[in-house]
């Protein structure tokens, strides 16, 4: 937490600069001590990466489309390498077709996991062609997208074993973090409030893409405007209340997962009655996530049966399993309702909901009053 919150300090200086603020030291040390202070690791070190039903992902760094922000968006590639994640910036970044990682090593420097890239000539005849602005913006992307990778805390880069020197900076030390931005638009509230009804919706702004943003917006607005007729036209008590907010699980350049909370509260009752859903949304295709689109549901089901490959509070793990067998009876009953989750594009009713929260894929399942309505189970989609 103190490493992302000092990445937003240092983000207001380097925008305003746009100078190689991700040094570690300002002095003028020589390469080769700076080399002399890694002790190598042997072995071979592979990268951290998440394996998904699309391919593996990890995260790639690079400019926005005003080269002016480093920003992060994920990407699927059948196995990462060094080569396939220098494939994937030179794609982001545009490079030269002649730049050439020659070697990727490793090293340990007072306790920080050091990556040491080397590159050929071409690397170097194309960062001096490059504005100020534009080194910083490629130095950057390289920069994390490789400390991401291989989870690390500094890089050093050479160019045929020797100083990077663009004529503005000479790369003699260690890198850290570049300062980027996580996503280039922002969520908004919004509201209808009417004759007990209270609802606080999202609506996005600033996305890339117009026409994305416009029709969410719509679905988003138009579902929650259904929901508060719906409730009006049911003929309740001017004492009952219906009340629902909002919670951003995920925010990145490629998705949008949003928990809707409500309660309800009637006249008579003894206490409110809580409900979920939630809206997905994968802003490079701008269609809706379902959980049959990333997790296999006939292993989940499978899984889910065997009491494996999914977390809940322990209090809660028997009842749980006990619910699963009653209600759907097999594997397969359980398989063809979460094939239903999730909004689908055909506006049918979806049998329950999913989010995206730090990688992780959760579950909103309905459970008796007693147990609080609805259970949130965090998914292993590993097993």
């Amino acid at each position: 937490m103190l490493k992302k919150w000092m990445r937003y300090m240092l983000l207001a200086a380097c925008c305003l600069t746009l100078t190689g603020c991700a040094r570690k030291e300002t002095g003028s040390e020589l390469l080769t001590e700076t080399k002399d202070a890694v002790v190598p690791v042997d072995g071979k070190v592979d990268p951290v990466v998440e394996e998904t039903p699309e391919g593996t992902a990890f995260h790639l760094y690079y400019g926005d489309e005003n080269a002016e922000n480093i920003v992060q968006k994920t990407v699927y590639v059948d196995k990462v390498t060094e080569d396939s994640v220098m494939e994937q910036l030179a794609q982001a970044l545009k490079l030269d077709s002649n730049i050439r990682l020659k070697k990727i090593s490793f090293g340990m420097h007072g306790g920080d996991k050091v990556v040491m890239l080397d590159f050929n000539q071409a690397f170097a005849d194309y960062m001096k062609k490059l504005s100020q602005s534009g080194e910083t913006v490629v130095m950057g992307s390289i920069t994390n997208t490789f400390l991401d990778c291989y989870q690390s805390e500094l890089l050093l880069v050479t160019v045929e074993g020797k100083v990077l020197d663009t004529g503005r900076e000479a790369y003699e030390e260690y890198l850290e973090w570049y300062p980027y931005v996580e996503s280039s638009y922002k969520v908004v509230d919004a509201k209808l409030e009417r004759d007990g009804v209270s609802i606080t919706y999202p609506q996005i702004e600033g996305l890339g893409d117009a026409r994305m943003q416009e029709k969410w917006n719509d679905i988003i607005r138009s579902t929650e405007e259904r929901a508060m007729e719906g409730w009006l036209s049911g003929g309740e008590s001017q004492d009952d209340s219906y009340e629902v907010s909002y919670v951003v699980k995920t925010m990145t350049p490629d998705t949008l997962s949003i928990l809707m909370n409500g309660n309800i509260c009637e006249q008579g009752a003894a206490h409110p009655y809580s409900f979920k859903y939630t809206y997905n949304i994968d802003l490079n295709t701008g269609e809706s996530i379902r959980l049959a689109d990333h997790v296999d549901v006939d292993r989940l089901a499978e899984n889910l049966f065997a009491g494996t490959g999914y977390y809940v509070e322990e209090s809660a793990a028997d009842y749980f399993r006990e619910r699963l067998e009653a209600i759907y009876g097999t594997p397969d009953s359980l398989a063809r309702s979460l094939a239903g989750y999730d909004y689908a594009e055909d506006g049918s009713a979806p049998y329950g909901y999913s989010y995206l929260e730090n990688g992780k894929v959760w579950i909103c399942m309905e459970v008796p009053h007693a147990l609080g309505d609805y259970m949130e189970i965090e998914l292993d989609t590993q097993q």
